[in-house]
């Protein structure tokens, strides 16, 4: 859930969806009006602004690219944003609407840290502690961020020990494998108990401008859901992830 509709520009709108094409690959005005499903005479008067401002430029092959003031923009964005900041509004909006606790976690020498947590607004829910810790093989969000890292991590996470917590704890390396390979397949991950007996979870990445998965954004509840709810949750964490990874220029 973004902003709603009658909040916005519509003229700014398209533009930002002719930006997020152009960035992808350098394209025409035809193609992008059967890309984004917007009329020919829309796209072009689109162009004609985004180039007169320096944000596109177009070629000798009348393909648009991303223009150069774009560049020093880019560099106007203060360092060390702070995702946290970012990521709170959405976060509480998303804990209203599900009535759950939600959790930010981030990859943190080798385990998943927990960074921010919106509470749910209900008396009794399942949450966490800023600052905990846990470890990459079992939970939704330390699944999550496993799958998405660089070799490099999860050849470590493979070369040590996967202690058991649980029963539901996988600390067979060959499943584990193919468990995060799945978990980028379908992006999302979920958690049955795996370090609690208790708690069950659904997550999501969120990517940074470089493709990267930056951070990971996850409800825990405790039980059985109906598969009515369990297919709702994932699928508002899952809006939620990708609505903060466009915010922080990701795809």
């Amino acid at each position: 859930m973004g902003i709603a509709a009658a909040h916005r520009i519509p003229a700014v709108d398209r533009a930002v969806e002719v930006l997020e094409a152009l960035s992808a690959a350098p394209a025409g005005v035809r193609d992008l009006a059967i890309r984004l499903g917007i009329p020919r005479s829309t796209v072009y008067r689109v162009l004609n602004s985004l180039e007169a401002g320096g944000l596109a430029a177009r070629g000798d092959d009348n393909a648009y690219r991303l223009g150069p003031r774009l560049l020093r923009l880019a560099r106007a964005v203060p360092h060390g944003f702070d995702l946290v900041a970012l990521a709170r509004p959405r976060m509480e909006q998303l804990a209203h609407a599900l009535r759950r606790s939600v959790k930010l976690s981030i990859l943190d020498a080798g385990a998943a840290l927990v960074v921010a947590v919106a509470e749910s607004p209900e008396t009794y829910s399942v949450t966490t502690q800023v600052g905990r810790r846990f470890p990459l093989h079992a939970g939704a969000a330390s699944k999550v961020l496993a799958a998405f890292a660089d070799d490099a991590v999860r050849a470590s996470l493979f070369a040590a020990p996967l202690p058991r917590f649980t029963p539901a704890t996988i600390v067979d390396r060959a499943r584990l494998r193919r468990d995060l390979a799945t978990v980028r397949q379908r992006g999302y991950a979920t958690d049955v108990g795996e370090f609690a007996p208790a708690i069950k979870a659904i997550a999501a990445p969120i990517f940074g401008p470089e493709g990267s998965c930056v951070a990971a954004v996850s409800i825990p509840y405790v039980g059985t859901l109906r598969a009515t709810a369990e297919r709702a949750i994932r699928a508002a964490v899952v809006r939620a992830a990708e609505d903060l990874s466009r915010s922080l220029g990701g795809r």
